[in-house]
């Protein structure tokens, strides 16, 4: 197998839905394409499917697994690559500071190179304010917005689906059914299968809001200080200031307000162990401030010591693949972002792969 690229999704996160050769829906959505372009040497990559919402410390025993059962399969190395949440699995696997997992100097000393982007290193504001139901309500618009960019949201099923999905959020039973999936979506039954479940592991465990608020971020980092072997290079996302734009509301209100709300939500002092990044731009560039974030996690979380490897102007989900110019409107942030802007992150991702 040689060397391998591990991707580590993030809150929410998830490997592919779909049939594993024609998939429906992809969490890092052209990312590989974009790496090959940047000429990696031969790697192979693979993906991980943490528990979508469980705790810190379980999607770190879970990562820990999926990286022991690649190198037993005759991986060289691992190279990891996790987003948001991600990056902090990342990190905590190849940190031999953090006492939840099993000692693993030789499972550490494999581990080529530990990449983050849009990592939340001390957390976020918002993980403390938005409200429970919130959480529970937030994978299904996700997933909705993802499959309207792929234009598979069905116009004739449509009415019925959000009316059946509305029913049950007032009954407190905010996971779909696979026929309101299938109808909504018009996917195959086993597919719809796959994409409720995931909703239903989000609603049945979500004790990832309360580990990534600011304070419990504190006390893990206490516990970590000085310890980590592999340091991570941390990639940067920063999206515009909410306020009003009338061309972003009109093309897509509810994205747009949506944006506006977690993008003042996330904001917040900047903790006493985290600083505003330092770092070079990828592209365009706005100035930096501590309220500056990507609508998920602010900028001073996003590295450990400060200092960033790159800072891209882009939302949280923009850097995976989900943009404005692909239809991909979760969160409208008026960044912009474009292929250029995608492919330009990730050769510099992959360069950092290169000489590790």
């Amino acid at each position: 197998m040689a060397e391998v690229v591990l991707f580590v999704p993030g809150f929410f996160g998830f490997g592919a839905f779909g049939h594993p050769d024609r998939p429906l829906i992809e969490y890092f959505a052209r990312v590989e394409e974009a790496l090959l372009r940047g000429h990696l040497r031969p790697l192979r990559f693979a993906v991980h499917q943490p528990p979508p919402a469980g705790s810190i410390a379980e999607r770190a025993r879970s990562l820990h697994a999926k990286a022991s059962e690649l190198l037993a399969a005759g991986a060289t190395r691992l190279h990891l690559v996790g987003h948001s949440t991600g990056g902090l699995d990342a990190r905590l696997i190849a940190h031999p500071g953090y006492r939840a997992l099993p000692e693993r100097r030789e499972l550490i000393a494999k581990i080529g190179s530990v990449i983050t982007v849009s990592a939340p290193f001390h957390g976020t504001p918002l993980a403390r304010r938005l409200g429970r139901g919130a959480w529970l309500v937030i994978p299904g618009l996700w997933f909705a917005s993802i499959l309207a960019s792929r234009g598979r949201l069905r116009l004739a099923g449509q009415a019925a689906a959000i009316f059946n999905l509305l029913k049950r959020a007032t009954l407190q039973q905010p996971t779909p059914t696979d026929q309101v999936i299938a109808q909504l979506a018009d996917v195959d039954d086993e597919t719809a299968h796959q994409i409720r479940r995931f909703l239903g592991d989000v609603a049945g465990d979500h004790r990832l809001v309360a580990d990534l608020a600011p304070e419990a971020m504190a006390e893990l980092n206490r516990t970590l200080a000085g310890h980590d072997v592999r340091r991570p290079v941390s990639f940067v996302s920063v999206a515009p200031r909410s306020a009003l734009s009338v061309r972003d509301f009109l093309a897509a209100p509810v994205q747009r307000i949506f944006y506006d709300i977690t993008s003042r939500l996330a904001a917040g002092p900047v903790p006493g162990d985290a600083r505003i990044p330092d770092g070079p731009w990828i592209g365009r560039h706005i100035q930096l401030g501590p309220a500056s974030n990507d609508g998920i996690v602010p900028a001073w979380s996003q590295t450990v010591g400060g200092v960033a490897q790159g800072i891209v102007l882009g939302d949280h989900l923009d850097v995976i693949g989900h943009y404005e110019s692909v239809g991909a409107t979760f969160l409208r942030s008026g960044s912009h972002f474009d292929d250029a802007r995608f492919r330009s992150l990730w050769e510099h991702v992959g360069r950092c792969i290169l000489p590790a």
